[in-house]
């Protein structure tokens, strides 16, 4: 007796589900490649209108010099009436203001003091000033005495002391619009006695002048100070 033959069901029936996803998926993905092609002259037209837009931008903003940042300072400085706690000076790092820091801080205490308030908004424009394209510096600076008593607590030298210094302008900056990108704190302690030049910045200052530079009391106040610098380098 002949066997009976397997009846042919065919493919099963899921196949076809899973076919018809196959082939919309394949056509989503044909759909992504025909979008992402580049037409060559929509890109060269896209990046002259960028261009022409960056022109039009650069002429309505005047870039500032470091002589015009040096004059804007200079007037508020006058203008503010502050040449007693403030002065800006000029070298191949940049243009400086030195802020006295009996001025801004009281003795042994990195908060600022309200007295300075009015002083740093009426420069914080000219920091924020769409014009200005310098990275700002702000470097605390200490005389050659270490903290004694409950100030040493909090800062057991200069170092801590300065740097805590720069970072309450620099946060009281950030806090008034300053880009935080663009600022940054330095302490030194005694390391940059006041009067020091770019070049022995540079090199370092040997430890035997910064003794000489702190002999005084005179000498030890203006090596308290905070400087706001408008980098023409680093």
């Amino acid at each position: 007796m002949p066997k009976k033959q397997k009846k042919d069901e065919g493919l099963p029936a899921w196949f076809a589900t899973f076919a018809d996803m196959m082939t919309l998926l394949m056509t989503f993905f044909v759909l992504l490649f025909s979008m992402s092609t580049l037409d060559p002259v929509k890109m060269a037209d896209l990046a002259a209108t960028m261009e022409e837009n960056k022109t039009q931008r650069e002429a309505r903003v005047k870039i500032k010099s470091q002589s015009d940042i040096k004059r804007e300072i200079s007037e508020t400085i006058e203008q503010m009436q502050m040449q007693q706690f403030a002065k800006v000076s000029s070298s191949p790092k940049g243009t400086s203001i030195t802020i006295d820091s009996q001025f801004a801080f009281s003795v042994g205490s990195a908060d600022l003091q309200s007295a300075i308030f009015p002083f740093l908004d009426s420069i914080i424009p000219i920091m924020r000033d769409e014009g200005n394209h310098y990275p700002i510096a702000v470097e605390g600076h200490t005389d050659n005495l270490a903290p004694t008593g409950a100030i040493a607590a909090k800062y057991p030298s200069n170092w801590e002391l300065s740097s805590a210094r720069a970072a309450s302008v620099v946060t009281y900056c950030i806090r008034n619009g300053v880009p935080a990108q663009r600022l940054r704190a330095v302490g030194f302690a005694a390391q940059i006695p006041y009067g020091t030049t770019w070049q022995q910045t540079r090199v370092g200052v040997d430890p035997a002048t910064v003794r000489a530079r702190n002999a005084t009391n005179e000498l030890r106040l203006e090596n308290r100070r905070v400087e706001i610098t408008f980098l023409a380098v680093g």
